[in-house]
């Protein structure tokens, strides 16, 4: 092809035509995900331990296999009858088939992509699968279809006010009846649990006084596998779940606490207050970051918190979170403490310090002087909370420190500038120094002289 010949045109894909393809189908991509909720994870558990078990089925030669009526309830083919406590026997079926079909009954599950609202189907699928003809009728005659269409939600069920088992007795003669299985899990509900295992424990828990009977609704909601919790009593729930061992519902109050506090503006003064002074209390565990997103909020809305605060906080707290708040409108940042902000705030202008040249115009100089003034000013509130004689230690230290790195800078400077024998370099500041009679000092400082000593000064022009 001669060089003045137009290009051939190539086509972008034309190395098809002689590399061959891979032989292979691509991966599908996930159509969802599946995960048990946490009111299936817990009865699953129960039912895996056998506690608190209310009906039981038979068969000949082997263990009853013990289950919940208000857990299997939510099939309508069972005749469950309202006796406290049943056996029924059964036949044609082996022990695995049998625990594998009410295991189904205390699956549900939280899916996504396709697979929602699926519940238990595909595990009774699965089994019906290796089912030979015999056993599936033997299942059927005693569980009804092995379809769990057919069947209500699980958290539907156990709210359905039957079969209760057990009762709260709360201040004021109030009963509420419940069920030990919800109450008291294989892995937590250890309060509940204890209770029943004392002996001589009937049916009947005291709840620990001060637990008002609308926050205990409100938490057994939330056991019953509800997400909704009234806000005015959130803490007190949150509270009596850590004791009662209901993590899932504490976490959630939690959840629910940070999803406020993210929004402080929102939240009237005192109830941001009781957050705070909520998280602050020793004898309550709390994470880190929602003690800190509590401490945000209240620092945030100081102008609005600061009527009623000095009288729920203290005086000292009072002090302290109010510097925080002036500290965060200057910096943009919270703090936990005055004593923190102290150190981070030194580190920062020392090492600020350390690496200022002697070329440094007065405006930098100025800037770094400032910062050490407003350094100073959090030092004397956090002396009003730690004591006078700490934050004189404290000053005295940063004191030392400043005169530490100017003498450095000096030596280095006289050293650069070979200044002779017996000749210093005077470094100066925007206070008033004394010069000594052999130092050597940069232009334009501004001096003064004592006329009763002879004494020289001099400082930056400020």
């Amino acid at each position: 092809m001669s060089l003045f010949e137009p290009p051939v045109a190539q086509l972008a894909l034309g190395w098809y035509n002689s590399t061959p393809l891979p032989n292979y189908e691509p991966e599908a991509e996930p159509l969802g995900t599946v995960e048990p909720t946490a009111l299936s994870r817990r009865l699953l558990g129960v039912f895996d331990d056998g506690l608190y078990c209310d009906t039981f089925y038979k068969i000949s030669g082997s263990e009853p296999v013990g289950a919940h009526r208000i857990v299997v309830g939510r099939n309508p083919d069972l005749d469950l009858g309202e006796a406290t406590s049943r056996v029924v026997t059964v036949v044609g079926m082996a022990p695995d088939t049998l625990r594998a079909v009410l295991r189904s009954h205390y699956i549900d599950i939280t899916m996504t992509g396709v697979f929602a609202n699926m519940g238990p189907r595909s595990s009774l699928e699965t089994l019906r699968s290796t089912l030979t003809d015999e056993e599936r009728v033997a299942v059927e005659a005693v569980f009804g279809p092995l379809d769990a269409s057919r069947w209500a939600e699980l958290s539907q069920t156990v709210r359905s006010g039957r079969f209760f088992d057990c009762k709260l007795l709360v201040d004021g003669g109030v009963d509420v009846p419940s069920h030990r299985a919800i109450l008291a899990g294989a892995q937590d509900g250890h309060y509940f649990s204890a209770a029943w295992r004392w002996p001589g424990a009937g049916q009947a828990v005291r709840i620990p006084e001060g637990l008002s009977r609308d926050a205990l609704m409100d938490l057994l909601q939330l056991r019953y596998g509800s997400e909704k919790v009234d806000s005015e009593r959130i803490l007190e729930v949150r509270h009596y779940a850590e004791l009662f061992d209901w993590p899932e519902a504490r976490e959630f109050c939690e959840a629910e606490l940070e999803s406020l506090l993210s929004d402080p503006s929102s939240v009237e003064a005192a109830s941001l207050l009781a957050v705070y002074t909520h998280t602050e209390e020793k004898n309550v565990s709390v994470p880190a970051h929602l003690k800190a997103a509590a401490l945000a909020g209240v620092v945030r809305q100081w102008s609005k918190v600061t009527e009623i605060a000095e009288e729920a906080l203290g005086q000292s707290r009072y002090i302290e979170l109010q510097a925080l708040s002036r500290i965060r409108n200057r910096d943009g940042v919270v703090f936990g403490n005055l004593e923190e902000y102290l150190h981070a705030c030194s580190d920062d202008l020392t090492e600020w310090e350390r690496s200022l040249s002697q070329d440094a115009n007065n405006a930098v100089r100025k800037q770094l002087e400032r910062g050490w003034a407003y350094w100073h000013q959090v030092l004397f509130a956090h002396g009003r909370i730690a004591g006078a004689d700490v934050a004189e230690r404290w000053r005295e230290r940063v004191r030392a420190m400043r005169e530490r790195l100017r003498e450095e800078r000096a030596h280095e400077q006289a050293k650069r500038l070979r200044l002779a024998d017996g000749r210093l370099w005077f470094e100066p500041t925007f206070e008033w120094r004394e010069v000594p009679s052999n130092a050597v000092c940069p232009g334009g400082l501004e001096y003064r002289l004592d006329m009763e000593t002879g004494r020289n000064f001099a400082r930056l022009c400020a």
